[in-house]
Formats: structure tokens, C-alpha cells, sequence
């Protein structure tokens, strides 16, 4: 069979003409192969004396081609063994320009395994060895790969540091592609920083070099959404809607639904931001028959929510409410849309004079947008409370809740100074740092010590007059900045005085609004028009269920923001519990093909809290449901080693870039780009799956699924 194999593979690559005799052609042969277990194969499949035969550069880069192919199937171990036996060669020397691709390959290898720490240290050797060997082209590709681990690492700042060296070197020749890639992620750091402007600015210029380089439609597609996303975020809606209109169109022709949705919904928010209501309904209902078709239940929900917000704005408030109501049911309170739903269901009941119900979803929008530290949000909640307040004429709670929004708006004011004063230092030293450059390459061209001595004294002045301008531009910064508050603070007092006067207005001209349908049934029975029976009992408890639901959700998100799992460490079979946890899948997964496999002894026993265990899979099963919307498959692979328990659970449901699958277990991540996956959920679940594992001291990862979806790896001690 493998000999049959073997000869198939042989015809397919000579009947291929772009198939060579040399070594270093078919490893560009192999590169032009998207398939990386077919791209395995072919490298495998090459002549074994054509490798022994071929240059040691040649050799260097067919290993790390099979390193990276290894590192893309989620194979990191099969991929460490290549980079220990190549530094263990009797050829190896340590920092030679032939293994260039070797230290590269490393430094993406602690990337995927999410060792950031191990990635960042690996990226910062890279770059210093790249530019001690004057090799420009992997000197940028080792910056990539360090600020790609300062970003996951959440320190967008060293990764600014890093990339301003770069960007702002005129004397540096870089290719277009360079110039794309230190532009994205030049803006996605500063976005992470909340310096949007100048995020945008080099957004747009990442376009200018993409339109350059004969891009893909989707690569257009992705960002002229990219940059329409900023305007919105912005606030400059007119901009935001023709970008988005720009995408819409480059989206179509892709077919992608999901980004054709995605799209659609933003289109909606310009014009609800315009306050072209009637235009933003359309966009709303034309985005929830788009994600309705392929039955997206997330994205349908958020659809939902644009329509409600905007049928209230053309007074049909109950068509609101009934939307609203339903929304809120098919969201998890981890998602970001969450939010936005209690916030717009609050302000209905303002205006149905519903007391009560707007009080209870305002609180808790406010405490989760406080959770989640979302100062606007938590604003917006308040002057609900406010408003409920003042319905009830509870002033004293009223005047309590506008105090709390002036001490927000204060740190908000500080936290702003505070990060406007790091930008002036930051761009002080960065100047510094270019007079300290130029002066060392003058005084290599200096013949004699006497024009060294003037050139150091003019540089000493220069310093000294940044320095004297730097403390002139922080007193005028703080002028400023006062001068401002006072205005934002004005404006905002006008502002509320406008809004509480219309509220209350249209409290004194609104009907009630529907009673909700746990009062509806109380009052039924109490009236005596219906009998309390069965199915009553069950309407009754549902509703009660449906209260505690959320109270359950939110002691779950509270849990793992303090990071106080509690185990209850037992001992189990492994045999035994893997055969059940199979059984289970195949009844609750029915619509799934499910393939199991087991290769452990029967005696083999490990410890670990069963229940934490159970609800590690329910999240992994779970999420597979979520985002696969067909007939699915499932691998649930158990073996085991001399030190491990291996445990392999892979699903066909729609795979995810690189960049998210390294940030996959973050908590409430969502990817910044929202068009690359379906967006069913919002991470709580796996960063609870993340969660237990470290509680036990186990190690998990995530890599690209062969079935099309993501695999993950569990390894326990025993």
C-alpha cells in the first residue's frame, strides 16, 4: 500500500512541469502548495540524495521548510526535534547567516506555543544578530515576529517603540510588502492604545501600499472595512458609511455572508449615527436576513438589536421592546453586545413608566460595563438610574449617581493628561535618539578631535533646547488640558439638562407599556381566569429559571476574573472516563460524526477535580457547536506516554487565522478584524477551558484542525 503510495506521488510530481532536479527548486515548488499536509508530502518525497548532494544553505532551508509545515499542523514537537538536530550538526555555528531562516523559525515556534516570553527574547536576538550581519530582509521579518509577541503580550507600547525605529528611518529601503506589514501593525498598537487618529492615518497608508501590489479582492475588502471601522469609531459617520459602502461592494463579489452581513450592520450604524433612521432599518433588516440564512444566531441577535434601536427612533417603541426582549435571551452577558441590549431595554422602560424593569437593566448594564471598564457605558447607565430616580423622587439617589459620573469623568480627564504626557515623552526621546544616531555617524567621518569637541558641544545644546521646549510644552499641555475639562464638563451638563428634559416629556405622554410575562401570568391567576396547572407551573418556572440563568452567567464571568477556581481532586480511571465522556458525545452530538480512539492502559489512573474536567469538555463540545452550522465531524483522540496523558480533540467547524488561534484562550477575546470568523461567541468559554487547565498545572494549545477547525491538545502529568 505504501509502495502503491509512493509511486502515485512520484507521477504527480513529474508530470508537474514546474517540477525540478535541484534542491532549492522544488523547495519553491513546495511553497506554492497551500495544503500543508500535502506540502509535507511532497517535501518527504524528495530524493534523499538530492538533499545529501545539495549546499548547506540548501539543506538549512529544506529543514526549516519542514520546521514551518510541522508548526502549521500543530506538530511542535516534531518540529523542535528538526531544530535540535540541525544545532547539534557538526556544521552548526551559532550565529551564521546560513541558518538566518533557523533562528526565524524558532522565534515563531515559541510564538504558536504562545511562550511569549520565550518569543519575545528569541524576536529581540533576531533583530540585534540581522543588523550586526547587515541582512535587512530577515532583520524585518524578526521585527514582525517581535511585535507580533509584544501585541499578544499586551505591551503595545515596546511594540510602537519598536516599529517607530522603522517607519520613521528615510535612509531604510523597504519593499512594499515590508511597508504593508510594519504599517498594520503600526495601527493595530495604537488602536490597542486609543489613539485613533493616528491609527487611521496609517491605515490609510497601508492602503496606498496595498493598491501597489495587485492585491486579492478580500485583501481590499478587508481594508477598506478596517479603515471604515475607524471613522466610526470616530464618529465621522459620512466617511465611515462610503468606506463601508466601498467593502460592501468588494464583499460581494467575494460572496463571503458573513462579511456581506458584517457590512450591512456597520452601513446601519452610519446612518443611525446620521440619523437617517428609515436607511439604517433597512440596512439593519437586510443584515439579519443575510446572517438568518446560514443560520447565525449571534450575528442574527446583533442584526435584531440595529432594527430595535432604530424602530425607536421612528416611535415604535413596543416593536422595540418585543425585539429587544427576545435579543437579550441569545446572548451570553460576556459579549460585548450585551450591553448595548440592557442599555436600549432600559431606556424602553423609562418610557413605558415600567419603574422597576428600567432600574434592573440599567444596574446591570452599569456593572458589567464597570467589569469590562467601559467609562461611556457606565456613563449611559447612570443617567438611566438618574432618570429612574427622579420618577421616583428618590433625589438623594439621584444626586448619589451624578457624583459617581462626575468621579468617572474625572479619571477619565487624568487617565487622558497622563497618556497625552507619555506621547510628548516618548516622542522627546525618540528624537533624542536620532540626534544621538547622527552624531555617532558624523564622528566616524571626523578627522581630527578639535571638529569632534564642536560637534558634541552643538549637540549638547540641541538637547538642552528639546529639554527647555519639552517643559514648555507640558505647562501648555496642562493649560490646555484644564481648559478643556471645563468645556467637555459644560457641554456635558448642557447635554444632560437637554436629554432629562425630553425624557421627561415623553414619560408625561406614553402609554404603559405591556406588562412583562411573569406579571401577566400572576395576574391572570389572581383574577381567576385561568387554573394553576402543569403548564403554568412550567411558564412560571421558566421565567424564574431564565432570572437565575443570568445570575449563574454572571457569577461565572465574576469567578474568572478573580481567578479563584476551587478543585475537588480525586482520583480516576482514565479508561473509564474516557469511554463515558465518549458515550455522552454520541447522544448529545447526534447531527455529529464523532470518531473516537483510546490507547491507554487499564490501570492508568490520574488525579484531577472531575466535575472542572467534565465542564472543560461541555466548553470544547459547545464551542464546536456554536460555530459549525452542518453536519460536523469530531476527533476525540486519548493516548498516552511514559511521563503524559495526550488527550486530542479536534472539530470541522470553521477554522481561524494564526493570529487569533494564538490569542484563542484570552479572556473575551474577540478578533480585532470581526469578518474572519462567524463570531457565534465571545470567548468566556474557552478562557474558562484555560482556566482549569492551569488550575491543574496541565499545558493546552490550539493549532489548525486537519478537519478544517481547530485542534486542541491537552496534556496532563501522571
Amino acid at each position: 500500500m505504501k509502495l502503491k503510495a509512493s509511486v502515485i506521488l512520484y507521477f504527480a510530481l513529474s508530470m508537474n512541469s514546474a517540477f525540478a532536479s535541484t534542491l532549492q527548486q522544488n523547495i519553491d515548488e513546495a511553497r506554492t502548495i497551500s495544503d500543508y499536509q500535502k506540502r509535507y508530502d511532497y517535501l518527504k518525497a524528495i530524493d534523499k540524495k538530492l538533499i545529501e548532494s545539495a549546499s548547506l544553505a540548501e539543506q538549512v532551508s529544506y529543514n526549516v521548510r519542514l520546521i514551518h509545515v510541522h508548526i502549521h499542523l500543530g506538530q511542535f514537537q516534531q518540529a523542535q526535534t528538526i531544530i535540535d538536530e540541525l544545532e547539534a550538526g557538526s556544521k552548526y555555528k551559532k550565529d551564521s547567516p546560513i541558518y538566518s531562516e533557523l533562528y526565524l523559525a524558532k522565534a515563531r515556534l515559541a510564538y504558536r506555543k504562545s511562550d511569549l516570553e520565550t518569543a519575545i527574547y528569541l524576536s529581540q536576538q533576531n533583530v540585534a544578530l540581522f543588523q550586526r550581519l547587515q541582512l535587512t530582509h530577515y532583520e524585518i521579518d524578526a521585527v514582525a515576529s517581535l511585535v507580533s509577541a509584544y501585541h499578544n503580550a499586551g505591551e503595545y507600547q515596546a511594540a510602537l517603540n519598536l516599529l517607530e525605529v522603522y517607519i520613521h528611518d528615510n535612509n531604510r529601503e523597504l519593499t512594499l510588502k515590508q511597508k504593508e506589514m510594519l504599517y498594520h501593525g503600526y495601527s493595530r498598537n495604537l488602536e490597542q492604545l486609543d489613539r485613533l487618529t493616528l491609527a487611521l492615518e496609517y491605515k490609510l497608508k497601508r492602503r496606498e501600499v496595498i493598491q501597489q501590489m495587485s492585491p486579492s479582492i478580500s485583501l481590499q475588502a478587508g481594508i477598506s472595512y478596517s479603515i471604515a471601522q475607524s471613522y466610526l469609531d470616530l464618529e465621522q459617520y459620512e466617511k465611515a458609511k462610503n468606506e463601508f459602502i466601498i467593502a460592501l461592494s468588494f464583499d460581494r463579489q467575494t460572496g463571503s455572508l458573513s462579511d456581506i452581513g458584517h457590512s450591512l450592520v456597520k452601513l446601519s450604524q452610519c446612518e443611525y449615527g446620521l440619523k437617517n433612521y428609515d436607511a439604517a432599518l433597512e440596512y439593519a433588516q437586510e443584515a439579519q436576513q443575510v446572517f438568518a440564512s446560514y443560520n447565525s444566531v449571534r450575528n442574527t441577535a446583533w442584526a435584531n438589536h440595529n432594527i430595535a434601536i432604530n424602530l425607536l427612533e421612528v416611535d415604535k417603541a413596543t416593536q422595540a421592546l418585543t425585539i429587544e426582549k427576545q435579543v437579550i435571551t441569545e446572548l451570553k452577558q460576556d459579549d460585548h453586545l450585551y450591553i448595548d441590549v440592557l442599555l436600549t431595554l432600559a431606556k424602553l422602560y423609562i418610557g413605558s413608566t415600567e419603574h422597576e424593569q428600567a432600574k434592573h437593566y440599567a444596574e446591570q448594564a452599569y456593572q458589567l460595563s464597570n467589569q469590562k471598564n467601559k467609562l461611556q457605558k457606565q456613563i449611559t447607565a447612570l443617567e438611566h438610574l438618574i432618570t429612574v430616580a427622579v420618577q421616583q423622587a428618590d433625589y438623594k439617589q439621584a444626586l448619589s449617581y451624578q457624583r459617581t459620573i462626575t468621579e468617572l469623568e474625572k479619571g477619565f480627564a487624568r487617565n487622558n493628561y497622563n497618556q497625552r504626557l507619555a506621547e510628548l515623552q516618548n516622542s522627546i526621546a525618540m528624537r533624542d535618539r536620532d540626534l544621538a544616531i547622527q552624531d555617532l555617524k558624523l564622528q566616524d567621518n571626523e578627522k581630527n578631535q578639535a571638529i569632534a569637541s564642536q560637534r558634541q558641544t552643538i549637540l549638547y545644546s540641541i538637547l538642552l533646547f528639546s529639554l527647555l521646549l519639552a517643559v514648555m510644552g507640558i505647562a501648555l499641555l496642562r493649560i490646555r488640558q484644564r481648559k478643556q475639562l471645563i468645556e467637555q464638563r459644560r457641554n456635558y451638563l448642557d447635554k444632560q439638562i437637554s436629554q432629562r428634559s425630553k425624557l421627561l416629556s415623553q414619560v408625561a405622554h406614553e402609554l404603559s407599556g405591556p406588562l412583562t410575562g411573569l406579571r401577566l401570568h400572576l395576574e391572570t391567576l389572581q383574577a381567576g381566569l385561568t387554573q394553576f396547572n402543569e403548564l403554568t407551573y412550567e411558564k412560571l418556572n421558566q421565567k424564574i429559571t431564565d432570572m437565575a440563568t443570568l445570575v449563574t452567567d454572571l457569577n461565572k464571568i465574576s469567578l474568572l476574573e478573580q481567578s479563584s477556581f476551587q478543585l475537588n481532586v480525586t482520583t480516576i480511571n482514565a479508561a473509564e472516563y474516557f469511554q463515558s465522556l465518549h458515550a455522552d458525545m454520541v447522544i448529545q452530538l447526534d447531527k455529529f460524526e464523532v470518531r473516537f480512539s483510546q490507547n491507554v492502559a487499564d490501570e492508568l489512573n490520574f488525579e484531577c477535580d472531575a466535575t472542572r474536567l467534565s465542564q472543560l469538555f461541555a466548553n470544547l463540545i459547545s464551542n464546536s457547536l456554536k460555530y459549525t452550522n452542518h453536519l460536523g465531524k469530531i476527533n476525540l483522540r486519548i493516548s498516552q506516554n511514559q511521563t503524559q496523558l495526550l488527550i486530542c480533540y479536534e472539530d470541522s467547524a470553521p477554522g481561524v487565522s494564526d493570529e487569533s488561534l494564538a490569542k484563542i484562550f484570552d479572556h473575551l477575546y474577540r478578533v480585532p478584524d470581526l469578518k474572519t470568523v462567524k463570531q457565534s461567541g465571545s470567548g468566556i468559554g474557552l478562557a474558562i477551558v484555560k482556566q482549569i487547565v492551569e488550575a491543574h498545572n496541565w499545558h493546552i494549545t490550539a493549532a489548525h484542525s486537519e478537519l478544517g477547525g481547530v485542534r486542541y491538545d491537552l496534556t496532563i502529568p501522571i
